[in-house]
């Protein structure tokens, strides 16, 4: 269930309401400069969560300053979109999606990265999320959305084939952790109707 009051996906005073499966209250919205200290926690915890993403637990080190930089950057770029998933007051999810360069040849093409935090998986955040972003390129115009994935990170491949991406490439080796292992990513493309 939502409840919306926009007109268009943007990154100013963006605010919109779901209910989840299990009938709490998600709020997805624009960061601010404020929620600096909470996304870093944020970001070290979901790190440790997951091999899938693309930091070792520890390696996101940005400063409160750093971060609000990086928020108001994101915030007044028209050619990406940033928002926040909150439960109960504290950021559950995240998402970004941006043009892959600001050049004419490219400005067709935007990639995107989500995260959720452990504690809120299974309930549709992820989902939510990511219809965000779709929506986003829908609306400016942008004819491909990209992404990659970890080959074996199933629950997210199974999520981006739901809603229309396919795999077009593996990337061998794309991660090495920390043990030595490497992990394959696939590349992946959601073609756009225009």
């Amino acid at each position: 269930m939502v409840s919306q009051n926009r007109n268009k996906v943007s990154n100013v005073d963006y605010r919109i309401e779901y209910v989840l499966k299990d009938k709490q209250s998600l709020t997805l919205r624009s960061p601010n400069v404020d929620d600096a200290g909470a996304l870093i926690e944020y970001m070290k915890t979901v790190d440790t969560e997951s091999p899938f993403l693309a930091r070792e637990p520890g390696e996101f080190n940005l400063t409160v300053e750093q971060e609000r930089d990086f928020i108001k950057k994101s915030t007044g770029n028209e050619n990406s979109f940033f928002i926040l998933g909150e439960v109960g007051g504290e950021i559950a999810g995240n998402c970004a999606v941006a043009v892959i360069q600001n050049k004419k040849r490219f400005m067709h093409r935007a990639v995107m990265g989500i995260a959720v935090k452990k504690a809120y998986w299974r309930l549709g955040i992820g989902s939510i999320l990511m219809q965000q972003c779709v929506d986003w390129c829908a609306e400016k115009g942008i004819e491909q959305l990209e992404l990659d994935v970890v080959t074996e990170n199933t629950r997210a491949l199974s999520m981006y084939k739901q809603f229309g991406f396919e795999v077009y490439g593996t990337k061998k080796h794309a991660m090495k952790y920390s043990d030595g292992t490497y992990a394959d990513e696939y590349s992946m493309i959601l073609f756009l109707e225009k």
